[in-house]
């Protein structure tokens, strides 16, 4: 799994939370390091933050999606409602509006991967 976001903090929580259940994460700083990070091997699901500093990520979400053929599952993360339609219609598979609660996450990213992660049945995602 690829989380691309800018803010350190954000990429750490994200990255602890995913790995106390056991998925490995893989963290990138900004958009050119997420995609030489992608170009070293295909992740099976893509975290993308919409208010990335190095480029236009709503551009990131078409390349992502064009270059991966729509085969890896790509969860925007983002504060402002309007970008949710953008992100749906540029190939985004889920959104998460932040900031977001942690069973959200879980529950976001296990159904992205077509199955409920480990401890959030019945979660609802914040949306």
């Amino acid at each position: 799994m690829l989380a691309i976001e800018h803010d350190w903090r954000m990429r750490k929580l994200l990255q602890a939370n995913l790995e106390s259940i056991g998925l490995d994460v893989q963290g990138a700083v900004n958009g050119q390091h997420g995609l030489r990070l992608i170009s070293q091997g295909t992740p099976d699901l893509i975290l993308l933050s919409v208010d990335l500093l190095d480029i236009d990520a709503s551009h990131l979400l078409e390349r992502l999606h064009a270059q991966l053929s729509g085969q890896v599952p790509i969860i925007v993360m983002t504060a402002e409602p309007p970008s949710r339609r953008l992100a749906r219609k540029d190939g985004a598979t889920s959104y998460l509006l932040k900031p977001f609660a942690v069973p959200a996450l879980l529950q976001t990213v296990g159904q992205a991967l077509n199955d409920e992660a480990p401890g959030t049945e019945g979660m609802a995602a914040d949306r």
